[in-house]
C-alpha cells in the first residue's frame, strides 16, 4: 500500500491531486487545514492484483478509516497521526482494535519501572504526582518486598506533606522530606541498599527558567530515573511543549492521569512522540490500592477504541 500526503490552497484541489497522483481508488486516511490557510490530506491506494485479495482490502480499508476516525475524535496531531497511520497501513487486515495496538507498538516506546534506580516524579502543577506517589508507595509495599523509602520535596505547597504523610500512615511508611538538592543527597545516602525509592517533586511551571533550573539540581543528585506526570485531556501543543522542556533534563518516561474521566487522549499520544518518551505506568482511578493501570500498546488501543467501534 502507498502512502502520500498533499498540500494545497483549498481541499478540492487537494482532492484533484490525490486523484491524479493515486487514482480514484485512493483512500483518505487523514485531513487537516493548516494555521496558512493551506489544506493537507494523506491518502493511501493499493495496487490489488488477484481477485482473492480484495476482501481483505476492502477491510483493511474499514480499519484503517475506523483508526482514522478514532486519532480525529482524540484530537491526535497531524504528524503523530501520520506515524500510527504509516504503520497500521503496511499491517494484516485484522481487526481495528489489533491493528492500532500493532501500530501503537511500532510508533512509540512501553517500558517498566525497574526502581532499581530512585524513581523522581516531575510534572506541572496539579498533575497528580502525589497521588501517583502514594499508589506507587502502595503497590511496593503489598508486593510484600522491602517498604519503599518514600521522599518528597513538595514541602513548600500547603497541604502537600498532609496529604502524602496520610496516605502512607495507613502503609506505615515513613515520609522524608528534602527542601533541594543537597538534603535529597543526603536521603538518598542514608536509604537501605536495593530498597525502592520514590520521590515526589513539587509542581514546576516547565517555562520558568529558574523552576526548571532548580528541577535540573534535583535531578543531577544521583544516578536516578525520572518519569513526567502529566494529566490527559489537556491542549496536544500544550502537551508537547511540556514534554520537550522535560525532555532536555533527561526525563525519559511518560505517566499520564486522569484516565478515569478524560475522553481525548491526543496531548498524551503527541506529549509521547515529540519529546520520545516512553509510556510505562498510568493513574485510572483515585483509589490508591490498585490504582495503577500498566500501559501497554494492548491496553492504549483500549483507551482509544470505544467498545461499541471495536464491533463496527
Amino acid at each position: 500500500m502507498r502512502l502520500k500526503s498533499f498540500h494545497a490552497k483549498s481541499m478540492s484541489e487537494a482532492m484533484r491531486q490525490v486523484r491524479d497522483t493515486l487514482g480514484e481508488d485512493a483512500i483518505i486516511v487523514s485531513s487537516k487545514e493548516e494555521k496558512s490557510g493551506w489544506v493537507k490530506i494523506t491518502a493511501a491506494v493499493e495496487q490489488m492484483n488477484a481477485a482473492a485479495e480484495q476482501e481483505d482490502s476492502f477491510d483493511a480499508e474499514t480499519n484503517i478509516e475506523i483508526i482514522t476516525e478514532v486519532l480525529l475524535k482524540h484530537r491526535v496531531p497531524a504528524e503523530t497521526s501520520d506515524r500510527i497511520l504509516s504503520a497500521a497501513i503496511t499491517l494484516p487486515a485484522k481487526d481495528p482494535h489489533k491493528m492500532l495496538a500493532a501500530a501503537l507498538e511500532k510508533t512509540f516506546s512501553f517500558t517498566e519501572i525497574s526502581f532499581k534506580k530512585p524513581l523522581v516524579l516531575v510534572g506541572p502543577p496539579g498533575a497528580g504526582k502525589t497521588l501517583m506517589t502514594a499508589k506507587l508507595a502502595a503497590r511496593l509495599a503489598l508486593d510484600g518486598k522491602t517498604k519503599p523509602t518514600v521522599i518528597t520535596t513538595d514541602i513548600a505547597r500547603a497541604g502537600g506533606v498532609e496529604q502524602l504523610s496520610a496516605f502512607l500512615d495507613i502503609l506505615e511508611i515513613p515520609l522524608l522530606q528534602a527542601e533541594n538538592a543537597k538534603e535529597l543527597k543526603v536521603l538518598l545516602a542514608k536509604a537501605k541498599p536495593h530498597a525502592p525509592v520514590v520521590i515526589d517533586t513539587g509542581g514546576l511551571n516547565p517555562f520558568d527558567p529558574q523552576e526548571m533550573k532548580f528541577l535540573a539540581k534535583l535531578l543531577h543528585t544521583g544516578e536516578m530515573q525520572s518519569a513526567l506526570v502529566l494529566p490527559a485531556g489537556i491542549d496536544a501543543e500544550e502537551s508537547a511543549e511540556m514534554a520537550l522542556t522535560f525532555e532536555i533534563l533527561g526525563v525519559k518516561m511518560l505517566i499520564p492521569t486522569r484516565l478515569d474521566f478524560v475522553r481525548r487522549l491526543g496531548g498524551i499520544l503527541s506529549a509521547a512522540e515529540r519529546a520520545n518518551l516512553s509510556f510505562t505506568e498510568a493513574s485510572h482511578t483515585p483509589q490508591v490500592v490498585d490504582g495503577i493501570l500498566t500501559l501497554v500498546p494492548d491496553v492504549l488501543a483500549d483507551l482509544l477504541i470505544p467498545r461499541s467501534q471495536k464491533k463496527r
